[in-house]
C-alpha cells in the first residue's frame, strides 16, 4: 500500500521542524520552548483582552490560538490553508474542552471572505506573510475583518520586491 502524501505545511510543522518523526519528546519540547517567547510577545503586543475574538491567520498547530484561549479570549478563529493542521487544532480543542470557543476556517491570508467585515477584535500571524505572494491583498483582508482600531500583531520575515507597494490603510 502506498504511503499517503502529506500536506507539506503539516509535515513541516508536525514533524520536520523537530528533526523528523524520530525526534524524541525532549527534542520537541526544547524546540517549542524557543517559540513560547515569540507567541507571548505576539499576544502581549496585541493587547488581547478577555472576552475578545482573535483571528489567527496561518494558525499552524495552534501555538498562538490556544494560548489566546488560555488567556481568556472569548473565541479564536483558527485559519489555515492546511486541512491537516486545522484537523490537528480541532483535535486539540476537543481534547482540551475548547471546541465551543474555537472555529476552524480553511482559508488563505488573501481570501478571508468567510469572515465578516469588522468582526474580530485582534488579528495575529506568525511566519505567514513570507509565504504570501500578494502581501497587499493579505493586508487588505486582515484589516477588512478587524474591528476599527483593532490590533494586528505579527512576526514575519518579509522581503518586498522593489516594485511592491503595501498601503497600510483601513479598507
Amino acid at each position: 500500500m502506498a504511503r499517503e502524501e502529506r500536506d507539506p505545511w503539516a509535515e513541516w510543522l508536525l514533524e520536520r521542524r523537530f528533526g523528523g518523526a524520530a525526534a524524541d519528546a525532549d527534542t520537541r519540547a526544547r524546540f517549542m520552548e524557543g517559540l513560547w517567547s515569540v507567541r507571548d510577545a505576539i499576544l502581549d503586543n496585541a493587547g488581547l483582552k478577555a472576552d475578545e475574538t482573535l483571528l489567527d491567520i496561518g494558525c499552524g498547530d495552534g501555538l498562538i490560538g490556544f494560548s489566546a484561549l488560555d488567556r481568556g479570549a472569548r473565541r479564536v478563529i483558527f485559519s489555515d490553508i492546511s486541512r491537516e493542521l486545522l484537523a490537528t487544532c480541532r483535535d486539540i480543542a476537543v481534547h482540551r474542552g475548547l471546541e465551543n470557543r474555537s472555529q476552524f476556517l480553511e482559508a488563505s491570508a488573501t481570501d478571508l471572505s468567510r469572515v465578516a467585515r469588522e468582526s474580530v477584535d485582534v488579528v495575529t500571524t506568525r511566519s505567514v506573510l513570507i509565504y504570501v505572494e500578494d502581501k497587499a491583498r493579505a493586508f487588505e483582508e486582515a484589516f477588512r475583518v478587524l474591528r476599527p482600531g483593532g490590533p494586528w500583531a505579527q512576526v514575519s520575515y518579509v522581503s518586498l520586491a522593489p516594485r511592491t507597494r503595501v498601503s497600510l490603510r483601513r479598507v
